[in-house]
């Protein structure tokens, strides 16, 4: 539902910039880290984006997009496995320093999701992130996805319930050129939402 409301926002109150993508800007999005069997990806996400997303995010493999997150991340001591993550957590709970980075290499290129924060609070995983820029339709719900995957991990070495994820997304955008392919999205999309929202009513 996050992604389906995602593109809608950004799409109906976004700005055209340079005739290429519609932008919206400061936008927050939540949705929760338990994401398996979720019927709106099941249906209608890309499952190659899906996979080459996953080892961006978990591999260091050579990707079709072209970029790998797995070793520019960096947690609190440097690791890059989330374990730091899990330990600070066990051994302070109310800790504010339990912070993944994600830097560039210096050659220009930033990644698209840059912190991910994890705090236990109310004896469950908050986890919240900052992104400088995504696009709404085509990868965020695959970004969403592995976020989600980063939250579930540090959970389970907590031994917490996983929790709500939360994001700030500076830059959320879609392409013209996908207009036509997010207009049968949103057709498509229409079943899952309830009465109020298909009528433009929420």
């Amino acid at each position: 539902m996050a992604w389906i409301n995602l593109v809608r926002l950004t799409l109906n109150s976004g700005a055209s910039i340079n005739d290429e993508f519609q932008e919206l800007l400061a936008v927050h999005v939540s949705f929760p880290a338990s994401t398996d069997n979720d019927p709106v990806i099941e249906q209608l996400g890309d499952r190659p984006m899906i996979a080459e997303m996953e080892k961006v995010f978990f591999s260091d493999s050579a990707t079709s997009l072209g970029h790998s997150y797995a070793s520019l991340m960096s947690g609190p001591n440097g690791r890059r496995d989330l374990q730091d993550i899990v330990t600070l957590l066990r051994a302070e709970p109310s800790s504010r320093r339990a912070v993944v980075t994600l830097s560039g290499r210096g050659d220009g290129q930033v990644p698209c999701i840059n912190v991910v924060q994890f705090l236990v609070r109310n004896r469950a995983l908050h986890t919240v992130y900052f992104s400088r820029g995504q696009d709404a339709f085509q990868k965020f719900y695959a970004d969403g996805l592995c976020v989600a995957k980063m939250a579930r991990r540090v959970a389970v070495g907590l031994g917490l319930p996983a929790g709500i994820v939360e994001g700030f997304i500076s830059s959320s955008h879609v392409y013209h050129r996908d207009r036509p392919a997010i207009d049968r999205f949103l057709a498509n999309a229409a079943e899952f939402l309830p009465a109020r929202q298909q009528n433009g009513v929420c």
